[in-house]
């Protein structure tokens, strides 16, 4: 019985972006050995990125920085813009050079592309978990920054609804009265204000919009 697969267990979605087909193909081939994970598609540039992103929706993402086109760090950007809730793990061959600008972009892993698979796995599941990861040869100091930057910049990711939710907030509407508006369940409603409040890292609706208005979100 150990044997058998779990049923109701859901696989973490992957696409894999990187403009060599061969590492493409070795990292499907690894990923597709785990049944906690399914490859959902492959892109070159940062362009096919997103609009995979789009059709596939992921829930992780492993972005090369050098790609054609729009480079990994620029999709990154975009994406978190337009997708918030895709996580991004940055694969690289150059060390901790591009480390900064992808945790400004909004990643939240940042792997060498000399990573073993214990590791990728690892990582992959521990950005899903919404947890951050940094390659282990990059060490603790920096692992640590990594963490507390990534944090800081995931708070200002809000999404579409999100935002327009806040909007309704600040000039007063219900609960209800926003949920009639956006055509969305009260118990719907609550969640995203949960979700605003964390992102923000407040307590409360009043705390929400002066802190909003205090990053510009408003």
């Amino acid at each position: 019985m150990d044997d058998e697969p779990r049923m109701g267990v859901k696989k973490i979605r992957v696409l894999l972006v990187d403009d060599h087909k061969i590492v493409r193909q070795g990292m499907r081939h690894l990923l597709e050995l785990d049944e906690g994970m399914e490859v959902v598609g492959e892109a070159e540039t940062g362009e096919e990125a997103l609009s995979h992103a789009t059709l596939a929706n992921p829930d992780v993402i492993l972005m090369d920085i050098r790609i054609p086109g729009m480079d990994g760090i620029e999709a990154t950007r975009e994406l978190k813009r337009t997708s918030p809730d895709i996580e991004v793990i940055m694969l690289t061959s150059y060390a901790d050079d591009y480390v900064s600008e992808a945790i400004e972009a909004g990643a939240s892993g940042y792997l060498l592309k000399s990573v073993d698979y214990e590791e990728l796995s690892q990582a992959i599941r521990a950005v899903h978990a919404g947890e951050v990861a940094i390659d282990r040869s990059l060490g603790r100091d920096l692992f640590h920054r990594f963490a507390d930057l990534t944090r800081t910049s995931r708070q200002a990711h809000l999404s579409n609804r999100q935002l327009q939710i806040l909007e309704l907030l600040s000039s007063g509407t219900s609960r209800k009265e926003i949920g009639a508006r956006l055509f969305l369940s009260d118990t719907t409603v609550k969640r995203e204000i949960r979700h605003i409040f964390d992102k923000l890292g407040v307590d409360s609706t009043a705390h929400a919009i002066a802190e909003a208005y205090r990053r510009r979100l408003l």
